[in-house]
């Protein structure tokens, strides 16, 4: 079992099972609608999901600021879709995070780490995120969203309290859920102020103030007794303006920096939304702030103000993508920046445009924006994104790992010679690209340099001919061979069972050659998971060679068996098996007890037609002395390499 630390992200659905048991087939519906978004994110921010049940999603990531990054995220998107639903049916997800020490067993995970990450989902509001202590350490300087501390809790099946954080989303949905306050109805209330000499009553919602001599008493509320004439009510007179409030002394905001990157920076430690946003940094930062309170709309129009102004900083663009995706689709984001790229040319906007398209078209767009615009290094890194493994999964072929790796080096090449910055107003996300890119690239190189890139074949021999066992380098979908040097290649066909890897039937992996088939060379050549074909490749056939080498593998793994003795017959000894394998030996040689091994078995010479017959005058056994108690044996093979002395007892 593989050990690790991971940080693990646990979710699931606040009160499923009313909701389920309220209207079963519309829940699934929408809990299906939105496991897409929340995996989408998941895969965007390079996590992986490695367990679901029912309403339950298990997810680790390598970097927990792209952990929180990706629950900050989901929790926004679906705040908007639930928007359309009464509060009693709303479908809000609870999400814990914590990093922690898993076990990797099977694809799944198991340990603290997850179970710690089940209980701070608990902990979560619907809607929330609660993270561990060491998570809030890993994200507080890089994720502008406040926190506040729980404390330490007392958690189910935990031996040690956890000190928990939730991330300070506003509680849009509680806000939605309740009535909107009604206005108090105006009342004519009377409050007494008593002064020095005189008292001022003011009459609320009549707009006027009496003022009357300290002995008087508020009209109705005499001290006089019955039968006794009350006293005369004050005079109006002119309504008194209320005195002007003192200005309070307010501060200024500092003025922010010049360089914009440091004005984000500033403006992320200052909080709140800035009055009159004009400038990139401004915008976007109020568009962050108006987007985890949940007010989308005026989050996109922040964001377009931004966008319009033709930056060439590739992340703000990048979230507002989201943002329409996760409003409107894939279609509606699609046609915002097609308009956007009209509007406002610039390569940042182009190649976000192109983000927005599906599949196959999407990477194509990508190549050909980052083939024309080589100086532009973000491209590069979307670029590696699109032939990545974390996008096309296990048919990720061979072509797209060396494009993947070229793209990356590109992007790497531009940090090392400084050409980063200007393309990023949030540093952080430069620093997660950064952080994804080297280890992915040196994952890539690891690969390349261990890897065979080349089909490889294993050759058997029987006594009716050569059975060639091909092993693609990769997922393939079609198989040819072409024996020597002219002809045409020959398909060897399709198996009837499915590869889960490209969806396509698996190809025959195999295909005959003849007993007799002299030495010649053996040319391959595969299609790839995408129908591309591979280059051909040559092998070497030496029919001698191989057969030795063929025998010695099965020699070498059936040891045992070389000599046998005979319960019934203790001065025989067999070696029939050495016999049956005989093309992949040059000598053998025993000796009795501790002497010397000086004694050569008759191993018949080879037959390349029939390699595994004995021949019929051959007696596979010599005598040995009665007294013999082991028997030591040491092969010479054809190739002139030695067996170690492998020692038989009786």
């Amino acid at each position: 079992m593989k050990r690790k630390i991971a940080a693990i992200v646990a979710a699931d659905v606040a009160g499923y099972s009313r909701l389920v048991a309220e209207d079963e087939e519309e829940t699934l519906r929408r809990l299906s609608a939105y496991r897409e978004v929340f995996d989408d994110f998941i895969r965007r921010y390079g996590g992986r999901i490695f367990n679901t049940a029912g309403d339950a999603v298990l997810s680790e990531f390598e970097s927990a600021v792209e952990a929180v990054r990706a629950a900050i995220d989901i929790q926004e998107s679906l705040r908007t879709r639930n928007m359309a639903y009464p509060p009693s049916r709303k479908l809000q997800f609870r999400i814990g995070i914590t990093i922690g020490d898993v076990v990797e067993r099977g694809g799944d995970l198991l340990g603290d780490g997850v179970n710690i990450a089940a209980r701070l989902e608990g902990l979560a509001e619907p809607g929330g995120i609660c993270v561990s202590r060491s998570v809030h350490e890993a994200v507080a300087n890089k994720i502008s969203v406040p926190f506040r501390d729980l404390g330490t809790r007392e958690v189910k099946n935990i031996p040690n309290p956890v000190h928990a954080f939730v991330v300070a989303l506003p509680n849009a949905e509680a806000a939605a859920a309740s009535p909107e306050p009604k206005e108090a109805p105006k009342r004519r209330v009377a409050t007494w102020l008593i002064g020095s000499g005189t008292a001022a009553l003011i009459a609320a919602g009549l707009g006027a103030v009496w003022l009357m001599p300290r002995s008087a008493e508020p009209p109705g509320m005499s001290g006089t007794a019955p039968g006794q004439q009350a006293a005369a009510p004050p005079q109006a007179v002119a309504p008194v303006p209320p005195p002007t409030p003192t200005a309070t002394a307010q501060s200024a905001p500092p003025a922010l920096p010049a360089d914009p990157v440091e004005a984000l920076a500033q403006l992320a430690r200052q909080g709140g939304l800035v009055a009159d946003p004009k400038s990139p940094p401004e915008l976007y930062h109020n568009a962050r702030v108006l987007e985890a309170r949940g007010e989308a709309p005026a989050a996109r129009r922040a964001y377009h103000q931004l966008a319009v102004q033709g930056s060439e900083r590739i992340d703000p663009l990048l979230r507002y993508a989201a943002l329409l995706r996760a409003q409107e689709g894939r279609a509606g984001a699609r046609e915002t920046f097609s308009e956007l790229a009209a509007q406002t040319p610039g390569r940042a906007v182009s190649l976000v445009h192109a983000l927005q398209f599906d599949g196959a078209e999407r990477r194509a767009k990508v190549a050909a924006f980052a083939a024309a615009h080589p100086d532009y290094p973000p491209a590069q890194y979307l670029l590696a994104e699109e032939h990545g493994e974390d996008r096309i999964g296990a048919a990720q072929t061979l072509r797209d790992r060396r494009a993947e790796q070229t793209a990356l080096r590109a992007f790497l090449r531009a940090d090392t010679e400084g050409r980063l910055n200007p393309f990023f107003l949030d540093q952080s996300v430069l620093s997660s690209w950064l952080d994804k890119a080297r280890r992915r690239s040196q994952a890539l190189d690891a690969y390349f340099a261990t890897a065979s890139t080349q089909p490889s074949i294993q050759l058997t021999r029987s006594n009716s001919g050569w059975m060639v066992t091909v092993m693609p380098p990769e997922a393939a979908t079609s198989l040819s061979y072409l024996v020597g040097e002219t002809g045409v290649f020959r398909s060897t066909g399709t198996s009837p069972t499915l590869d889960q890897r490209t969806g396509k039937p698996f190809p025959q992996m195999y295909f005959e050659l003849p007993p007799d088939q002299p030495p010649t060379v053996i040319h391959l050549r595969y299609e790839d998971a995408d129908g591309v074909p591979s280059a051909v490749s040559s092998h070497a056939f030496e029919p001698r060679a191989a057969l030795a080498k063929t025998l010695r593998a099965t020699l070498d793994m059936t040891q045992n068996a070389w000599l046998a003795f005979r319960p019934d017959w203790d001065t025989l000894l067999y070696y029939t098996h050495l016999v049956s394998y005989r093309c992949a030996i040059a000598q053998a040689v025993i000796g009795f007890d501790d002497g010397p091994m000086d004694k050569a078995l008759p191993i018949p010479p080879c037959d390349v037609r029939e390699p595994y017959a004995i021949p019929s005058h051959l007696k596979p056994y010599v005598t040995i002395p009665k007294s013999t108690r082991s028997v030591s044996l040491q092969l010479t093979y054809a190739d002139g390499s030695q067996s170690e002395v492998k020692t038989f007892r009786r």
